[in-house]
């Protein structure tokens, strides 16, 4: 038993480098925040770049997208609601291909119109602001419209999809020009029309679909709490809403104390020169970290799938014009692929290294991921020691520069904590799992020089 202890324990020092005087993080089993509900990306609009078609993925970019076991893992999918007035009878979905295929990787659908039809806005134009005008909704379609989303959750239904959640318009704040496709709703819009139409259309239709709202287009520039309360504070319409949401264009997180629904931050990119990088993923890391970590929102998403501005190259995309996959694509799959719907995040003590952020997640079943975020040019020491639960071994999995989501060796799991180095610039993952958690090797008849 000596000799076998010894072994392992050699075996462990030198298959990690040496931490230094690494600062020590407690991750807490029992210290229980929000469940998580996913992270994801939308293909409205159906964008498409060299050798991509986001309303038309081939198998193996639906499991780049959407499978956790060979890709990153993504488990929503968000897509647009059509506004030319089919679904007033068939509605003309041109993105079902993408749609079963993320369902059947695991992946929920939500969906957000953009417009209703023409016919039932003020400016009679799917179009709003410039020579258009301002667009609403008329009062008098109020019914017709929620008949309309009715149909078309019904549709996807026969088509074999069950829609997770229907956003009512997508920044509803935004009335920019003659090239824009929006919709003008204020809070007292919001809250009649789930309150007297959509709510009870979706009740006497037995539909299961949340209904999700009010999506500004960021926190700040059109407070959230403006548009959401009004509805959330009458609790007979508040009854009828499953999701709190809002767009994050000021990249700044705001509190937001949402009536005990959950909150989830629905789309977010950048205009700026594509950017392909790591550096760009760790902006977008800090902004994933913040919002669950200190916001508890329950699910994060990215704008697009596959950047479809044409010849633009901007970072509107996971994937860009193109066809570059971006290093935001690997790092969000550092929490999609192990962080899954239903799972919980837990909490985190002590004092992490400068530039460090790390946050915690688990399942019913004991699994576990740490998530830790290395925004320093140096590789950074770091203990972590666990609390209320244990392991053998945890294996992490790493996104920097040079590495896209990469499976390092596992790390044994001593005395309730290990030990890691951050790569420089990097986000890792140490994950396991309750039922394949191996004991280190016990190995025999060996001798070591």
């Amino acid at each position: 038993m000596v000799k076998t202890l010894t072994v392992i324990v050699v075996l462990a020092l030198l298959a990690w480098p040496a931490v230094g005087q690494a600062q020590t993080v407690t991750v807490n089993w029992t210290e229980v925040y929000q469940q998580i509900d996913g992270f994801g990306a939308g293909d409205a609009f159906c964008p498409s770049s060299a050798g991509y078609n986001a309303c038309n993925l081939t198998n193996a970019q639906a499991d780049l997208f959407f499978s956790p076991t060979s890709g990153v893992g993504l488990s929503i999918l968000r897509s647009q609601v059509p506004n030319d007035g089919s679904c007033a009878t068939t509605c003309n979905m041109n993105d079902l291909g993408t749609m079963t295929k993320a369902v059947a990787r695991g992946a929920r659908v939500v969906a957000a119109p953009w417009s209703p039809p023409a016919s039932m806005k003020s400016n009679g134009s799917l179009l709003c602001g410039g020579s258009f005008g301002t667009g609403t909704l008329l009062a008098g379609s109020y019914g017709a419209y929620a008949t309309y989303l009715k149909n078309y959750v019904q549709q996807l239904v026969s088509n074999g999809i069950t829609l997770y959640a229907l956003s009512i318009q997508n920044e509803p704040d935004s009335c920019t020009g003659n090239s824009t496709y929006q919709t003008l709703w204020s809070a007292a819009n919001f809250h009649d029309f789930i309150l007297n139409n959509l709510g009870p259309t979706f009740a006497a239709a037995g539909l299961s679909t949340k209904i999700m709202f009010p999506e500004p287009v960021s926190t700040t520039f059109s407070p959230l709490a403006n548009y959401a309360n009004t509805c959330l504070n009458d609790s007979s319409c508040a009854a009828y809403v499953g999701i709190v949401a809002t767009h994050d264009y000021t990249y700044a997180p705001a509190p937001y104390t949402n009536g005990g629904k959950p909150l989830w931050m629905s789309e977010v990119s950048d205009p700026n020169p594509q950017d392909p990088s790591i550096t760009s993923a760790l902006t977008y890391a800090g902004l994933i970290h913040t919002w669950l970590a200190v916001e508890n929102a329950q699910a994060w998403m990215y704008w697009w799938l596959i950047d479809g501005d044409g010849n633009s190259n901007d970072n509107q995309g996971l994937v860009h014009t193109d066809g570059t996959i971006s290093k935001r694509l690997y790092m969000i799959g550092n929490w999609s692929k192990f962080v899954r719907p239903g799972w919980n995040r837990i909490g985190t003590s002590g004092s992490s290294p400068s530039g460090v952020s790390i946050s915690a997640y688990k399942d019913a079943n004991g699994d576990f991921a740490i998530v830790a975020i290395n925004q320093s040019g140096t590789d950074t020491p770091l203990n972590l020691a666990l609390n209320g639960f244990t392991a053998s071994l945890v294996t992490p999995w790493v996104t920097s520069a040079s590495l896209n989501l990469a499976q390092q060796e596992g790390i044994p799991v001593i005395g309730g904590s290990f030990n890691a180095t951050l790569p420089a610039s990097s986000v890792t993952t140490f994950a396991t799992t309750a039922g394949s958690r191996p004991e280190p090797p016990t190995i025999t008849g060996v001798t070591i020089h």
